[in-house]
């Protein structure tokens, strides 16, 4: 429990700055990739152990981590598109 309460944490204070790097927006979405493979391998012990509470509460977790995960890969690409075909485009165009 004490490991999600840190994870909210950090995600907090990431929201609160300003500007999040597309290097933090990876970090972050692997992070939380990593997180939500972490709780659905405890949902399948705990549905393999009979707890379908557990279940079904580590389910909720990895859906909520897959979802952080996928937002924050897609700020990362949305980012690194708008950088990465400004500069080609300016290359492209001689400026």
């Amino acid at each position: 429990m004490t490991n999600e309460i840190q994870n909210d944490t950090e995600h907090d204070d990431l929201l609160d700055d300003e500007f999040v790097s597309i290097s933090q927006c990876h970090a972050l979405a692997a992070q939380h990739f990593l997180e939500a493979a972490k709780q659905h391998g405890l949902a399948a012990e705990a549905y393999d152990a009979g707890n379908l509470y557990e279940t079904h509460r580590r389910g909720y977790l990895a859906y909520r981590n897959q979802l952080l995960a996928t937002q924050y890969a897609e700020m990362a690409a949305i980012d690194e598109d708008d950088e990465e075909f400004d500069d080609e485009n300016s290359e492209a165009n001689g400026q």
